[in-house]
């Protein structure tokens, strides 16, 4: 059931799509999509304005949506951008929300998006309007973002509309930042020394 849409405020360009309490490293972003920086269990999500408000709708699904009827398609094609990313949702608790909340800032009122348990989902992710009021702080900015998930196994994010000026250039950057090096096994000798210690261990242990 799609809900009326919520205001969310939006700060430094973001709001969260996030499971509640889980952690997840921010250095383990990535902006392929061009519309989130996407984490293990959060996804940053990128608004075209710096500050203000945008519209955001959203549904939780116990199926996947296609994309092999007319209709599916346009609906994709009411959005600028449509991507889709997987998340990992270890406390069953995936929801929209701000960055910060003030004292007296109510929670958004959209559903949760994990309704059928801790586990892996697919998020498809729609937006429109970030372009309009691009780096501005303004307080309603048109931009309006639509959220989709459903139980799913994990797979490779998938861009599956892509026509924003702000999508392209978060695009761009993710290719042209420096690849994280890959984690270098230990070598021959340090496995050695590591069964040796371990065993060490296990001997004074057991005395």
């Amino acid at each position: 059931m799609v809900t009326d849409p919520a205001s969310i405020y939006v700060q430094d360009h973001g709001f969260f799509l996030a499971d509640r309490e889980a952690s997840t490293p921010l250095e383990t972003m990535d902006y392929s999509t061009g519309l989130a920086g996407v984490m293990e269990s959060a996804a940053l999500i990128h608004a075209g304005i710096d500050r203000g408000y945008v519209a955001v709708t959203a549904q939780a699904l116990e199926h996947p949506v296609g994309l092999d009827t007319a209709e599916q398609w346009a609906d994709i094609d009411s959005w600028d951008d449509v991507a889709e990313i997987s998340l990992y949702v270890p406390n069953a608790s995936l929801s929209v929300e701000q960055l910060t909340y003030g004292p007296s800032d109510p929670r958004p009122l959209l559903p949760g998006l994990s309704p059928y348990g801790p586990g892996h989902y697919r998020v498809r992710i729609h937006a429109s309007g970030r372009d309009r009021h691009y780096d501005q702080v303004i307080d309603q900015s048109g931009e309006r973002f639509h959220f989709l998930a459903w139980p799913a196994p994990p797979a490779a994010p998938l861009v599956i509309k892509a026509t924003s000026r702000c999508g392209y250039g978060l695009r761009l950057n993710a290719l042209r930042a420096p690849r994280r090096p890959e984690p270098v096994p230990p070598s021959s000798a340090q496995q050695a020394e590591a069964q040796r210690q371990a065993l060490l261990r296990r001997n004074l242990l057991s005395r």
